[in-house]
């Protein structure tokens, strides 16, 4: 079933040079799905994709296209990690490391040989600690990685900047002290912990973009709470760590970033103003400066963004939800902004969203369900 509503309109926005702008409204509220056994339909030319019985999975939290596979990670019934992998034909469960209660929260390769995904281990009584694993090809090997402080240690995304320079990103701490923001660095032997400029302020790292060795990004959301947190950008230069403020007072309750817009990154901070309410703002990079930008698909609409992509060729593609608990994802063409609403059985949320080199696929991966009852979704754009 296709929730999407057209109502095309064209408007100016500003972004160094001027993009008109076409827009589709989601609705403030979704309707909800009852039946969570639906089978699945194609909606705007996205498909959903069979994924493997074994494990059975329970959500998708990230999806990335790396030389020609696709990959889709997140968590399994049994409290394994799940982590498929699209040879062009069908997806496959890989082999997975002996180890249960880890939840995987990002993936990111450098070749189809060197494949990286991070998450969380650990339960609620014990902790939690970060979890890396490699892939090389054949196998996931479970690599070392720091937990620094408290009892809560956690990683929730990755990017790869070359064969031996990989972050990942996210939090420590624990109930007493707060969170701090966690950033680990691979160099081809050991990860280790790297300091920032917000290395010592309540903060948590969400989102991590490589765009070259020399330009690497990450968002965070600084504040002691979902009542105070906004958003905060580094910028890697290849020497050091620079803090440039996103001019957006709003708390935040969650930051993307990962898909450039004329060359230049996006970002997008959203925040849950209710429990079934949502807002998200949109923020272009000018070379020296955040600048919000228009999207009349997104401004005013009652929905979150969890996750950005673009195709190299002018296409961005965003993946979150809306209010209602329908997936959504939003697409600018090079002439206007759409969104197409998801609706899987039950609530849920699109959380990853990748492209192939060619722009020709797009893959979006997320959770759906009622209670305990939830399942993952991938579905492709060809």
């Amino acid at each position: 079933m296709t929730f999407r509503v057209r109502r095309p309109r064209w408007l100016p926005a500003l972004v160094g040079t001027a993009l008109a702008l076409g827009s589709v409204g989601a609705p403030a509220v979704a309707a909800e799905p009852t039946d969570e056994h639906a089978p699945l339909e194609c909606q705007d030319g996205w498909c959903p994709e069979t994924l493997p019985a074994d494990p059975p999975s329970l959500g998708v939290h990230d999806v990335a296209a790396v030389h020609g596979d696709v990959w889709a990670v997140g968590y399994a019934s049994g409290s394994v990690p799940l982590a498929l992998r699209w040879d062009g034909k069908t997806w496959q469960s890989t082999a997975r490391p002996q180890t249960e209660h880890v939840e995987l929260h990002g993936v990111a390769g450098w070749s189809r040989h060197d494949v990286w995904a991070v998450g969380t281990r650990g339960g609620v009584d014990a902790g939690t600690t970060t979890f890396t694993q490699h892939w090389d090809g054949r196998e996931w090997t479970v690599v070392p990685s720091p937990n620094p402080d408290g009892s809560r240690n956690e990683l929730r995304a990755v990017a790869v900047a070359g064969p031996h320079d990989v972050w990942a990103v996210g939090e420590t701490g624990d109930p007493f002290a707060g969170s701090r923001p966690l950033l680990l660095h691979w160099d081809g032997h050991t990860w280790s912990a790297v300091p920032t400029p917000l290395s010592d302020q309540p903060a948590t790292f969400r989102t991590v973009v490589a765009r070259s060795p020399h330009d690497v990004w990450v968002g965070a959301l600084v504040g002691e709470d979902l009542r105070t947190q906004v958003g905060v950008t580094l910028r890697w230069d290849g020497r050091t760590w620079q803090r440039i403020d996103v001019p957006d007072q709003d708390p935040a309750s969650t930051i993307a970033m990962g898909a450039d817009l004329d060359g230049r990154p996006l970002l997008t901070l959203s925040k849950t103003v209710g429990k079934y309410s949502d807002r998200s703002r949109v923020w272009h990079w000018t070379g020296s400066a955040w600048t919000r930008l228009a999207v009349p698909a997104i401004d005013g609409q009652n929905l979150g963004i969890a996750s950005m992509t673009d195709d190299r060729r002018g296409r961005v593609w965003m993946a979150g939800r809306t209010g209602g608990g329908a997936g959504l994802v939003v697409g600018w063409d090079g002439r206007q902004w759409t969104s197409t609403l998801f609706s899987s059985g039950g609530r849920g949320s699109l959380s990853g969203v990748t492209a192939s080199p060619s722009g020709q696929e797009v893959w979006v991966g997320g959770g759906f369900g009622t209670g305990r009852h939830r399942h993952g979704v991938v579905y492709v754009r060809r």
